[in-house]
């Protein structure tokens, strides 16, 4: 029972009534991320939640990622949430009927892309109309891509909420410099993401993707696109090679750009040979074992304003796992020789290295792994929601929710 929201006065828990605004499998997006809050909130007594989701996501003509749709993702069943599929792209009555139809007295918008602007303006507009309280996560606080078209949808968007949960203190400060100092600004961490299946072994993944046993094995997983570093990450590697034979990079995911450039630097680089590719959208049921097959797990990002769902995935992999020092990257590890600067080839290809050839280094960073998904973990993420809402919501009674969540973040050794 969470003290947030306990009547002090018959000791029986006030009733959190919450609709949440976003996406679930098996559509794409951050659905992932939703299933899993959805399931902690799920747990928490006082919360009654409702969910409206998309029927409709994107139009796969126009995203880049082509399928909007991952058919293997499990869906969410529990007994005490309600799910309606109410809204599509190209319907705007859909948008207005979940404005007017929205239950809870917080509704609670996950915000991650610009494309869906209109939609979050007109839902949340109608809610605010009914006096509805709006609490937004916001996964991206600025695009990923620039551009002044997508800054002015994404900063519309924002305007409409009055308090926002960010993942890591650097969003944070980000937002703050977009919504104003007035509005509430919580840091609440992202959760790891579980994989669909069950566990699978370091040799037997590698057998399912035809990679040799005795090949130490980079990862890079994801979207391709530019901001993300994969041309960085592929001229360190070429270095890695030259004292490391035996690594391979593993590429897999769906480019949301022209492939030929990367191609042609692999090429440049001859390292063709030890570079194998998965240029497809890898569905929920064989993520699992990419991230098994792995000795490390690389984020090379150039920039990013967000936490990352892939890092998500190493964590509860217990992958070794290196990334640049930008957006919330640097909360997923402990160790600093896992951290790099962005655009510093020369630095990724050294940790690479010390990890590739270090067992001890690599063991290490799997145990910090391992600990700190066992920190992030949903209960916790879940209550400390539950504690802003009781605070939107005015209950005198309401444990303050932090501006920073206790779990721990940042990194640091041990």
């Amino acid at each position: 029972m969470t003290a947030a929201s306990r009547n002090s006065t018959n000791g029986r828990a006030r009733p959190l009534r919450v609709t949440l605004i976003s996406t679930l499998p098996p559509n794409v997006g951050i659905a992932d991320y939703t299933g899993h809050l959805v399931r902690g909130l799920g747990g928490v007594p006082e919360v009654s939640l409702d969910v409206i989701d998309f029927s409709s996501l994107y139009p796969s003509r126009l995203y880049p990622g082509g399928k909007t749709l991952d058919l293997s993702a499990q869906p969410i069943d529990l007994p005490n949430v309600q799910v309606r599929k109410l809204l599509a792209w190209y319907n705007p009555l859909s948008w207005v009927w979940a404005g007017l139809t929205a239950r809870g007295d917080v509704v609670h918008a996950q915000w991650w892309s610009y494309v869906l602007a209109p939609v979050y303006t007109v839902v949340l507009s109608l809610a605010r109309l009914r006096r509805k309280r709006i609490v937004m996560t916001v996964h991206n606080a600025l695009p990923h891509e620039g551009g002044v078209i997508r800054r002015v949808l994404n900063r519309a968007a924002l305007s409409l909420a009055s308090t926002y949960i960010v993942h890591d203190t650097k969003s944070q400060a980000l937002l703050r410099k977009q919504v104003g100092s007035r509005k509430r600004i919580a840091v609440i961490p992202h959760g790891i993401l579980e994989a669909v299946g069950a566990p699978i072994d370091r040799g037997d993944a590698r057998r399912a993707l035809d990679l040799p046993d005795s090949a130490k094995i980079v990862l890079h997983f994801g979207n391709i696109r530019a901001y993300k570093g994969l041309d960085d990450l592929i001229r360190a590697f070429a270095n890695v090679r030259r004292s490391v034979p035996e690594a391979l990079l593993l590429i897999a995911g769906n480019p949301w750009e022209d492939w030929s450039s990367y191609q042609r630097l692999i090429d440049v680089l001859g390292i063709e040979a030890a570079v194998r590719t998965h240029l497809t959208f890898i569905p929920s049921d064989q993520v699992r074992t990419f991230f098994s097959s792995a000795d490390v797990v690389i984020l090379p990002y150039k920039h990013f304003d967000a936490q990352s769902g892939v890092g998500a995935r190493a964590l509860y992999h217990s992958r070794a796992l290196i990334v640049s020092d930008v957006g919330g990257l640097p909360d997923l590890v402990e160790d600093p020789r896992a951290i790099v600067p962005a655009g510093d080839v020369a630095s990724l290809g050294h940790a690479i290295e010390a990890v590739l050839t270090q067992d001890s280094f690599r063991s290490r960073l799997e145990e910090q792994s391992t600990r700190r998904a066992g920190e992030l973990n949903w209960d916790a993420i879940a209550r400390s929601t539950a504690s802003l809402y009781a605070e939107v919501l005015g209950y005198k009674d309401a444990a303050p929710a932090p501006d920073s969540a206790v779990i721990a973040t940042g990194p640091r050794e041990r």
